[in-house]
């Protein structure tokens, strides 16, 4: 029975192999079936795909469109994983095929970010204002019992579906991302760039950017109004340091942040309330990094 188990287990992979490939089996060539067999059992065994099967399938479909050539499935994963998240996002909406529904966008986000946007609209975390482009895409597709005054109480999930009924054509990758940011508050483009930084990023009640060698962490609150920032467990143990360096206090102090005995870091606190702009997490976010590669790039 358990030789039995081996050999469909084998032959089930083999199969999605094919499915992925798109090609015939073709039984004499047994040592690169072997091979990708290999491969594609290690990598389920061992759970260590990035991304979910089905965003490595038609990110892989793109990737041969664009090659315009053979590519062997292991030869798509290891160029996938060296992708950035926003290149892997824009490929798998290239193989999409069709106009890109609202309700996929929070499912498409979360299994390439793992950024769960129907949390946050459930918080009513992020942006508390819209701009203009917003409200009045949102305004066009607003049923007949209701109206601008209502827009505020609608979910974030709800504004997005009215305004991209109003879009009217095929939305692409950088363009989901733009509106997503002004609706949620989330900087997809910048997020992607935080791997490998050695910053963490923890936001809306969730954690929206982490690896276990990043240095420090930037968390913010639901609404984005105030912002702290911390060492991680990894960098105290790697460095005996218990808060941020000196150095590093004193640069993040120059835009503003001070030290914060109630949450034990430095904080910064939008004096008008409002959440903190795309400019100052920028500058926040590009002092850490800077400061990361000038003095622990090898902690990395």
């Amino acid at each position: 029975m358990k030789k039995f188990q081996q050999a469909l287990k084998r032959i089930m992979v083999v199969t999605a192999i094919v499915m992925l490939s798109g090609t015939t089996l073709s039984l004499p060539s047994t040592t690169v079936q072997a091979k990708s067999l290999k491969h594609e059992l290690y990598q389920t065994e061992n759970d260590e795909l990035k991304y979910s099967k089905e965003i490595v399938r038609e990110v892989f479909k793109t990737l041969r469109r664009e090659m315009k050539g053979p590519l062997r499935y292991d030869e798509a994963i290891s160029l996938i994983e060296k992708m950035s998240k926003v290149e892997v996002m824009d490929r798998y909406l290239a193989s999409y095929g069709k106009k890109v529904d609202a309700k996929e966008i929070p499912r498409i986000v979360n299994q390439i970010y793992s950024i769960d946007l129907e949390r946050i609209s459930e918080l009513g975390a992020g942006n508390q204002t819209y701009p203009d482009e917003i409200i009045q895409g949102v305004k066009e597709s607003l049923p007949k019992w209701l109206d601008e005054e209502d827009i505020p109480s609608l979910s974030k999930l709800e504004v997005l579906d009215l305004y991209l009924a109003s879009y009217g054509k095929k939305i692409d990758g950088p363009e989901i991302r733009r509106v997503l940011n002004q609706i949620f508050g989330i900087n997809l483009d910048g997020i992607s760039s935080l791997e490998g930084s050695g910053v963490s990023l923890f936001s809306k009640d969730q954690w929206i950017s982490q690896y276990d060698q990043d240095l420090f962490v930037v968390q913010t609150g639901l609404t984005d109004v105030d912002v702290w920032i911390y060492p991680t467990d990894y960098f105290t143990a790697q460095t005996d340091l218990e808060q941020l360096p000196e150095e590093l206090q004193n640069q993040l102090k120059k835009l503003g942040y001070r030290y914060n005995e109630e949450v034990g870091a430095l904080y910064y606190a939008d004096p008008d309330g409002n959440s903190v702009p795309d400019q100052f997490k920028g500058q926040t976010l590009g002092t850490l990094i800077q400061f990361i590669q000038t003095n622990y790039q090898n902690l990395l």
